[in-house]
């Protein structure tokens, strides 16, 4: 039997979806778009009102601006599923205009301004749940 899937942390990207985005924030006075939502613009010269800021879905696709791979595990409290592999690391620019880094898919073949697309990825489980995040694919 499937074991129940939680997200990592609550309110990062829609799911369940058959098209998951992830959930950005954007400051009604002047048009900043953040990611993860913050509770106050982080435009320096835009008052600090959080009922500036309000909940915005953003793209589900962009292109990779740059990417790293880690080949060692990361400290605790991070987990990845058992036994470790390398993984990429990558920050993408969406059509926003803001950049967000994530887990890619894979580790092979991947370039500067290749188009990917988000997807939702167990990163690791425990004896009661698997764990979900975002990732970004190669298309």
């Amino acid at each position: 039997m499937a074991k129940p899937q939680k997200p990592i942390i609550e309110g990062l990207f829609t799911w369940p979806s058959d098209q998951p985005k992830l959930i950005g924030g954007k400051c009604r006075k002047c048009g900043v778009i953040v990611f993860p939502k913050t509770l106050y613009c982080p435009n320096p010269e835009c008052e600090k009102d959080p009922n500036n800021m309000e909940p915005t879905l953003l793209s589900n696709h962009g292109r990779l601006w740059s990417w790293t791979i880690t080949t060692v595990p990361p400290p605790p409290p991070f987990r990845f599923s058992e036994p470790f592999k390398p993984y990429a690391i990558g920050i993408v620019e969406l059509p926003e205009g803001v950049k967000v880094v994530g887990l890619l898919t894979t580790t092979q073949k991947l370039n500067i301004g290749a188009e990917v697309r988000l997807k939702i990825c167990k990163l690791f489980e425990d004896e009661e749940n698997e764990y979900i995040t975002w990732m970004w694919d190669p298309i």
